[in-house]
């Protein structure tokens, strides 16, 4: 647990610090995406049965803003809904790497909240379903939109 607390500590650090001081954000971002997603795909927890207090409520528009202090090139981009599908009118979509980084810095904060105030296996429990259910996908569309970047 103390890679995926060292990851969550330094991708989260985006979305509440507006000035970054790194030399290449991108890079070192793909690389801590690539890490929470590994991390997710080895996860092995307990459950735990504990009633806890829910976490705080992660301010999206104040997140959204850092992050784009950090990420000033950030914008729209356009990918296929179902890549499954092969069809002459296939239905493109708008994603946003705003959008995008904003919801996983906010799900892993709600992650780094619960590692400080409930327990390991609550919180690893959290991480597993909040990537199963939501930030997984916004990962994965954002890796393949840096990745299209070069």
């Amino acid at each position: 647990m103390s890679e995926l607390r060292k990851l969550i500590d330094q991708i989260t650090e985006f979305g509440i610090n507006p000035k970054v001081e790194l030399t290449d954000k991108i890079n070192f971002l793909k690389k801590l995406l690539v890490g929470v997603y590994s991390e997710f795909l080895d996860l092995v927890f307990e459950f735990d049965r504990m009633d806890y207090n829910e976490e705080p409520n992660f301010d999206y528009n104040e997140i959204r803003r850092n992050i784009k202090s950090n990420f000033p090139d950030f914008d729209l981009y356009s990918m296929v809904l179902d890549s499954n599908k092969m069809e002459p009118n296939i239905e493109i979509v708008c994603g946003d790497e705003l959008d995008d980084l904003t919801d996983i810095v906010k799900d892993l904060l709600a992650v780094k909240w619960r590692m400080d105030n409930t327990s390991k296996n609550d919180a690893l429990w959290h991480f597993e379903f909040l990537m199963r259910t939501h930030s997984e996908q916004h990962l994965v569309d954002l890796l393949k939109r840096l990745k299209e970047r070069n």
